[in-house]
């Protein structure tokens, strides 16, 4: 059966799409290639123009691909997901890693090696679906919270410099005086941020539920809770898989061998969202000191022999492991029921 990829490279202001013809892995006719607007009246013009050069007219056996480019690829996918289509997002890296040796870097190229990746990869492809609308909501202004927040320790580390290296002086008075004016303004922000996001939670059924549970465990706070059920989308994302997410976290650990000259100990992989990675670790530490079950666990890697980053990872992954058996069956935190051993036999 002819199927139609529709390879799509996203831009700022416009973006690439590139059809293929294909039936199974062949491709039966030419490319075609054409620009859009990356806005309404582009995302129009494009349904147009891929009915135009497409043979087979029944939009099931059309499927979009492009990549995940967070707000600049999701107007398109949005309005397609609404107007019925089926839209692939995918990771970059992985449709770079999948595609020959590339000697010509352009947007027309690009969206041509989507629209292969779309075609050889059929079997394993994700449909887009939009977040709820409560959760988009959340992850703004998580995002918002968390620019700010990094905002405020510039500041404060800019002004205890200026505070160790200037002489008293006009100048210095009215740095140091505009530094605490801005940084009252930014505490004032994150606590309407933190006001918002309280009440986005109340408002869903399914996120305040979420919400509980995960802070039922010791040492997982607010922001920890909200970041985990944004960047899995509510646990939906990843079917509630604990290891497809520890992975996503950058803690679960791979080793490369091949040979005998290539023989790796498994180590966590550099690439991880860097955020959530760092807001577990806060979470891991926490954990230690306030949870008597991943306190136990921690001194007792420790005391095999496990260096402390090593048995702290291992927390990490302990704790994601545990959140999403709690999340998955609906229930909080219970001190008393051997997570380990439940773990080991799922």
């Amino acid at each position: 059966m002819k199927k139609i990829f529709i390879g799509i490279d996203f831009s700022k202001e416009k973006f690439d799409a590139t059809v293929i013809k294909a039936e199974g892995v062949e491709e039966r006719a030419e490319r075609q290639h054409e620009v859009f607007d990356n806005k309404v009246s582009g995302f129009r013009r494009l349904l147009r123009w891929v009915k135009s050069v497409a043979d087979e007219q029944d939009t099931g056996l059309w499927l979009f691909c492009g990549e995940n480019t967070g707000g600049y690829s999701k107007a398109l996918c949005n309005y397609l997901y609404g107007s019925g289509y089926d839209i692939w997002l995918e990771n970059a890296l992985s449709i770079k890693r999948s595609s020959a040796l590339q000697r010509t870097k352009s947007d027309k190229a690009d969206a041509g090696i989507i629209a292969e990746y779309a075609m050889r990869n059929y079997d394993q492809m994700r449909l887009y679906k939009p977040l709820s609308k409560n959760l988009e909501r959340l992850r703004e202004v998580f995002l918002y919270r968390h620019n700010l927040v990094k905002l405020k320790a510039s500041m404060m580390v800019r002004k205890g410099e200026k505070k160790l290296t200037q002489d008293k002086s006009d100048i210095s008075r009215f740095m140091s005086m505009s530094s605490k004016h801005l940084i009252s303004e930014f505490n004032k922000k994150i606590a309407e941020c933190d006001k918002r996001i309280e009440d986005i939670i109340c408002e869903d059924e399914e996120l305040l539920r979420n919400f509980e549970i995960i802070t039922s465990v010791p040492g997982m706070g607010r922001q920890n809770a909200v970041c985990l059920m944004v960047y899995t989308d509510n646990f939906g994302r990843f079917d509630f898989d604990s290891r497809k997410i520890a992975c996503y976290y950058g803690v679960a650990p791979f080793g490369r061998q091949s040979g005998t000259s290539v023989n790796t100990p498994p180590h966590v992989s550099p690439f991880a969202n860097k955020l959530i990675k760092a807001l577990l670790t806060q979470a891991a530490l926490a954990s230690i000191n306030f949870c008597a079950q991943m306190a136990v666990y921690y001194h007792r890697l420790v005391e095999a022999g496990k260096k402390k980053p090593v048995a702290i990872n291992n927390v990490k992954n302990k704790l994601l492991h545990v959140i999403t058996a709690m999340v998955r069956k609906g229930e909080k935190y219970d001190p008393d029921y051997d997570y380990h051993a439940a773990i080991n036999a799922a």
